[in-house]
């Protein structure tokens, strides 16, 4: 019945659609039933898009006063202070400048935050997304500056190593060629990053230039950050995580099994056609393989519920540079996963006050502050 009932539908539909047709050409004589219901049509159609329309600016009204809400409650970064928007540091790369607001320094000290995104997304104004608000908010405020970059991401077949780690180091170079524009203290710069943002960091850090290409001249690196950060990535390769999505991309149709092979993204190509390349980029790119003694000091976050980044990569780190007797700290967030998804309130409290103050704690007095340092 009700298959009847659509066919009937169907037809009628056909059916009004070819008479308005006729009606505005004027090849047909219609009766003025005919003439009703097709206007009565056209009514019934008006309304409906009206409504639609209703509907999708409601939507997107609620949507952005909801981002409104969210940013304001959780006090983005972005909503206070000077903010110098999408400077470019080389071509295609832009960068955001967070300017202190209060004028504590004669030049101020820096802190550059890479984002993350598994090396595949990512954006630099996400760090407005109240992972470290509290820490960006409160170090402006006792007059750091902090610079948030974009940098390339991977492509279906393009690798975004070396580049990512280049676009960074470019970025650093920039921030140092017009550090008397923006009287920055380039004798405080430190470095902090989000999971892949974080690997970026490391990478930018701990190799000597003579091992990766970097360029020989980057500014000093007084300190980094690293927020639950990849250090080895033939752990992450071989992860409980990993291995799902392949079993997952090998079940789905082919047509969208290339979406969601990660691995190609990564390495720009099939590992599992050339597993020894693949373990050469893995080993090229792991910052574990280059800690060496003279490091800058590291703090290290991590949830120990992480399912993307495994608390391991981070144990493993923190044992290493221990062996090697470089000042660093891990601090862990019980039942916290990725993202500090299911972190308390009080957890997120304990992550601004981890950050701002190791980021305190390691300012190289240099005469540069307007207040003696005892009062600060």
């Amino acid at each position: 019945m009700n298959a009847g009932l659509s066919e009937w539908d169907d037809f009628e539909n056909e059916r009004v659609f070819f008479l308005s047709v006729a009606l505005q050409h004027k090849e047909l004589p219609l009766d003025r039933t005919t003439v009703c219901m097709i206007e009565e049509r056209k009514i019934r159609i008006s309304k409906w898009i009206k409504w639609v329309g209703v509907l999708i600016l409601a939507s997107t009204i609620l949507f952005l006063l909801w981002l409104v809400f969210f940013f304001v409650k959780n006090e983005a970064p972005f909503i206070s202070g000077e903010i110098l928007y999408n400077k470019e540091y080389k071509p295609g790369q832009y960068l955001d400048i967070y300017r202190p607001t209060k004028k504590v320094f004669k030049r101020s000290p820096v802190l550059f935050f890479i984002h993350g995104g598994a090396w595949v997304a990512g954006f630099k104004e996400s760090i407005n997304n109240n992972r470290v608000n509290g820490a960006v908010n409160a170090l402006r405020d006792k007059g750091y500056t902090v610079i948030s970059a974009d940098y390339t991401l991977a492509k279906k077949g393009v690798s975004p190593f070396p580049t990512c780690i280049l676009d960074i180091s470019d970025a650093l170079g920039w921030v140092r060629d017009h550090a008397d524009t923006f009287q920055l203290d380039m004798e405080n710069l430190g470095l902090m990053g989000e999971s892949a943002g974080a690997h970026i960091a490391m990478m930018v850090t701990f190799p000597d230039s003579n091992e990766t290409g970097l360029p020989k001249n980057l500014p000093k690196i007084q300190y980094v950050i690293d927020i639950y950060g990849p250090s080895d990535l033939f752990g992450i390769y071989q992860s409980r995580l990993a291995r799902s999505l392949d079993q997952m991309a090998s079940k789905l149709p082919q047509a969208m099994k290339s979406t969601f092979e990660i691995s190609q993204y990564i390495f720009g190509f099939d590992p599992a056609v050339d597993s020894l390349k693949a373990r050469t980029i893995l080993n090229i790119y792991s910052p574990i393989n280059y800690l060496r003694p003279g490091l800058p000091p590291v703090l290290i976050i991590h949830g120990s519920d992480d399912q993307v980044v495994p608390i391991e990569q981070s144990i493993d780190l923190h044992s290493a540079l221990d062996s090697l007797d470089i000042q660093n700290e891990m601090q862990i967030l019980d039942g916290v996963d990725h993202g500090f998804v299911f972190a308390s309130g009080g957890q997120m409290q304990l992550i601004q006050d981890w950050i701002a103050t190791f980021v305190e704690e390691h300012y190289f007095d240099h005469g540069m502050s307007l207040k003696p340092s005892h009062i600060r």
